[in-house]
């Protein structure tokens, strides 16, 4: 078997030829994903700074007004860090050869990061003023109602575990990506797709 391994694994692998105008276009099309990603994420941000903002006004306790205000500064911080971390640089006027690909490869690499980091700065800022919403109600409730603050703080645990999956497995394509443009060879001022 290690011998079968071995010859599969030290293979030639032909290299990929892909003109600069295939490049780019990739290149640009990651780019304008990641900036409706990043629209998206922004705007989310934004109702959550708002509508818990509104709630934390309203209040009538301090314990749930606690959880409030910390659920804006972790929304808050989340729509900072990704934009501090998540914002795509521009694609350069020159992009040619392995310049083209070295670019490409790290703007993956720096979204491919940010995903696998997903409970650091999105889903964890997050947690203490969902806790502390959860266990004041579950608090506060009476034995007989007191199912659905438990409840909540399950549908919650689901949907955070939910969404770090979905970021791990759009990270784990990103990679696949990477080491797919090992194999790439740009050719300039070719277009050979026909």
């Amino acid at each position: 078997m290690d011998e079968f391994r071995n010859l599969w694994q030290n293979q030639e692998v032909d290299e990929v030829k892909i003109s600069i105008t295939e490049l780019r276009a990739k290149a640009a099309k990651f780019q304008n994903r990641i900036q409706r990603r990043n629209l998206r994420e922004q705007l989310a941000c934004l109702f959550v700074v708002i509508a818990f903002g509104w709630m934390f006004f309203k209040a009538p306790a301090a314990v749930p007004r606690i959880g409030f205000g910390l659920i804006v500064v972790g929304a808050i911080y989340v729509a900072w860090h990704l934009w501090a971390k998540g914002t795509p640089n521009a694609l350069p006027s020159d992009i040619g050869n392995t310049k083209g690909v070295e670019f490409y490869r790290r703007e993956l690499e720096k979204q491919r990061d940010l995903l696998q980091d997903i409970w650091k700065w999105y889903l964890g800022p997050l947690i203490p003023g969902m806790t502390i919403l959860v266990i004041g109600g579950i608090l506060d409730a009476p034995p007989e109602r007191r199912w659905f603050p438990s409840a909540y703080a399950v549908f919650c645990i689901a949907l955070f575990w939910g969404i770090g999956q979905f970021n791990f497995r759009a990270a784990r394509r990103l990679t696949q990506q990477m080491e797919e443009l090992k194999l790439y060879t740009v050719q300039d001022g070719l277009d050979l797709r026909g």
